[in-house]
Order: C-alpha cells, then sequence, then structure tokens
C-alpha cells in the first residue's frame, strides 16, 4: 500500500509541476504577445481615444453653454437660493471644460508630444468631461424632480407672456439699429444679424401659440403635462431676446470699433511724424529700409477705404501695420515710449479681441462646430483675460494680439464646419 501510495504521489507531483511549468508558459507567451499586441494597437488606441475626447468636448461645450441658459431659467423660477447648487455645478463643469480645451490646445500646438504624454493628456480630458457631465447630469435630474412636485404652471405662463410682450417692445427699436447699421457701415460687418429681427419675430410667434395652447389647460391645482409646451415657448422667447440681444451688441461693437479707430488713427499719424525723423537718423540703410517699409504699411492701411466702412477689419489692419511700426522703431524708443505706445494699440485691439470673440462664440452657438474652432475659441478666450490681468503693457499687448489669432483661426474653423 505504501508503494502504491508512493507512485501515486510521485504521479501527482509530476503533473502538478507540468502544469505549474504550462501555466508559467502560458503567462510568459501572453505578456510577449501583449507586448508586442499594445504597441502594435498604440496609434490605434490613441486615435480611438481623441476621438473620444474630441466628441466629448464639443458635447460638453454645448451642454456647459444649455446649461448656462437652463441656470438663469432655474433661477427665474426657483428663486436664487435653490438654484445656487446648480450654479456651483454649472461653473465647476465650465472650469473643466475650459481646462480640457487647454489641454486640447497643447496637443495641438506645433511642439512635437511623445505618445505617453498625447495619451495622458487625452485621458486627461475625457475624465475632464465625463466629470463635468456627471456634475450637470446631477443637477438636471434634480431640478426635474422639482419641476414634477412644485409646478407652477399658471405663474410661468405669465412670466412667459411678459418676455413676449417685452421682446415684442424691442422689434422696432432693433429694426432701426439694422437701417442704422445699413446706414454707416459695409454689409458685411452685420451680415451675421441682418435677419435677426425677422427670426426673433418667427420665434415670438412660435412662443404665444405655445403660450396660448397652454393656457386653457392650467388649473389652480398645477398641471403637469402643460410643462413641456411652456418650456419650448419659454425657450422661444428666450431665443428671440438672444437675437435681438445680438443687433444690439453689434451695434455696440461697432460703435465701440469707430471710435477706437479714430483714436488709433490720430495716434498712428503722430507715429509717422516721429518715424520721420528716425528715418533720417537710422544708422544703416538695413534700418533706415525697414523703417520706410514699415512707415508704407502704416500709410497704406490709413488710407480710408471708399464707400461704408468696416471699423473692425480696418483696426485689425491699422494695428498689423503699426506693429511692424513699432519692430522697426524699437531701437530708437525709450523705455517709457515703448510702454505709452504698447497701452495705445492694446486699447485698440482689445476692442477688436472682444468683438470677434463674441462673434465667433455666437456662431457657434447658433450653427454648431467641430473640436478644432472650439478649441481655438476656448484658447482666445483665455488669452483673452491674460491679457486683462497682465501688469506690463508690453506683455498686454502681445498677449491680446494673440487672442485676436487664435479668435480668427477659430472663425475659420467654424464656418469650414459649417459649409
Amino acid at each position: 500500500m505504501d508503494v502504491v501510495t508512493g507512485i501515486t504521489v510521485a504521479i501527482v507531483t509530476v503533473v502538478a509541476v507540468m502544469g505549474v511549468l504550462v501555466t508559467v508558459g502560458f503567462v510568459v507567451l501572453f505578456r510577449r504577445r501583449g507586448d508586442r499586441g499594445i504597441a502594435a494597437a498604440g496609434p490605434n488606441t490613441l486615435e480611438a481615444l481623441n476621438k473620444r475626447a474630441s466628441s466629448l468636448l464639443v458635447s460638453m461645450d454645448d451642454a456647459v453653454r444649455a446649461a448656462d441658459e437652463e441656470l438663469g431659467y432655474a433661477m427665474a423660477q426657483f428663486g436664487a437660493d435653490r438654484a445656487r447648487d446648480y450654479g456651483d455645478a454649472v461653473a465647476a463643469a465650465r472650469s473643466k471644460v475650459v481646462e480640457a480645451f487647454r489641454l486640447r490646445q497643447a496637443l495641438d500646438d506645433s511642439v512635437p508630444d511623445t505618445d505617453r504624454t498625447k495619451r495622458e493628456w487625452t485621458l486627461q480630458i475625457i475624465a475632464l468631461c465625463e466629470q463635468a457631465e456627471a456634475s450637470l447630469d446631477q443637477q438636471d435630474a434634480h431640478f426635474a424632480g422639482l419641476r414634477r412636485l412644485e409646478v407652477n404652471a399658471a405663474g410661468t405662463l405669465a412670466d412667459v407672456r411678459s418676455r413676449i410682450a417685452a421682446s415684442t417692445a424691442r422689434l422696432t427699436p432693433a429694426r432701426d439699429s439694422l437701417a442704422q447699421l445699413a446706414a454707416h457701415y459695409a454689409p458685411t460687418t452685420f451680415a451675421a444679424v441682418a435677419s435677426n429681427v425677422e427670426g426673433a419675430e418667427r420665434a415670438l410667434d412660435e412662443a404665444t401659440a405655445g403660450a396660448d395652447a397652454a393656457a386653457p389647460a392650467i388649473s389652480n391645482t398645477g398641471v403637469n403635462d402643460v410643462s413641456d409646451a411652456l418650456d419650448r415657448a419659454g425657450q422661444a422667447a428666450r431665443r428671440a431676446d438672444q437675437l435681438l440681444d445680438s443687433v444690439d451688441r453689434t451695434a455696440r461693437d461697432l460703435a465701440a470699433a469707430s471710435a477706437a479707430l479714430a483714436t488709433l488713427r490720430d495716434g498712428t499719424k503722430k507715429d509717422l511724424v516721429e518715424a520721420k525723423a528716425e528715418r533720417e537718423a537710422a544708422p544703416d540703410s538695413e534700418t533706415r529700409q525697414g523703417i520706410i517699409d514699415a512707415m508704407a504699411a502704416v500709410e497704406a492701411a490709413l488710407a480710408a477705404p471708399a464707400g461704408p466702412s468696416d471699423p473692425i477689419a480696418e483696426l485689425d489692419n491699422v494695428g498689423s501695420a503699426v506693429a511692424q511700426l513699432d519692430l522697426a522703431l524699437a531701437s530708437a524708443r525709450n523705455q517709457t515710449s515703448r510702454l505709452a505706445h504698447a497701452r495705445a494699440a492694446y486699447e485698440a485691439t482689445l476692442v477688436s479681441a472682444t468683438s470677434q470673440i463674441a462673434d465667433v462664440r455666437e456662431y457657434i452657438s447658433q450653427h454648431g462646430s467641430g473640436v478644432g474652432a472650439r478649441t481655438r475659441l476656448a484658447e482666445a478666450e483665455r488669452q483673452y483675460q491674460l491679457a486683462q490681468s497682465a501688469t506690463d503693457p508690453v506683455d498686454a499687448l502681445d498677449t491680446i494680439r494673440r487672442a485676436v489669432t487664435h479668435a480668427r483661426d477659430a472663425d475659420a474653423l467654424a464656418r469650414y464646419d459649417g459649409r
């Protein structure tokens, strides 16, 4: 019996050892193949991550904009105190989306990144967007519950009708404002809002129809089945307000640009007088030629175009020429003079940046766009904020010029996406 037992134990031991060896072999083989598989699938995996990150960025950018609008509606319906958590969630989500766009901008920069860095940043973008989405979803669910529990249909209807009346009163002034713009500016300067009054009228008709349809079904006890109709009516009324707000903003931006352009022109003419003196005192032919070329660019930019003007485009043209002249005269100017010129140029460029960023933001809000345009817009807004907080005038000028460049890029990409 002992012999049989010994033989049995030996056989079991051999089988166990063989099993361990086979298992180890499979593990080693799996790891080796796994390493090769990861290496081969790396680019595809990174591409898939990039697509997901881009999709999330676009959807969350839209979601934050929609949530910001919904926040105002929630505050009006439930009060500022009850909407405070919603406001905090929107602010936190916006902060996360801004950070995600910053990372996307870093990935889009010309500085080469390793695959590992790209993967890490892309995963961070995804995580930030998912965190923002989760916080907004939680608040959306919360307020959906509040609306189900605390429907105030009669009060909501009164608010919608009040908004409709207020917006209707704005139609004629907005139409007059467009007529004034047409008399003073090139059609391209207000083309984006040229049909806004008609759009507002259609939105108000939609809002009125929705309110009229909901009114008979409302009782003093509160009726849930009209809440969707009232919500659509409220959205239409808000859309009318937004369209009319855009007309007002365009008129303000063009007026501000015209005033800034006049100031910039006056200052630039004085710069030309300075440049003529420096041209004659240039230490060498290369410096002299640089001043001559810069003066020619400034004089061309100052030549007033025939017909209605485009003050924002003229601000850009004159500003670019002034930047060239500043560079040509940099060695001749002292520090005080450079700072003074930077401050003057900054004010004009700030007006241009404000208008261009608002234009592209509105275009994306109305027409949508891909991640590229949104990334450039986010970077333009970030540079805009940095410029306003900069303490050195030269740094502020350089930063606001970068904001303008990113805003132009965002506009071009958004319109390309919308073709």
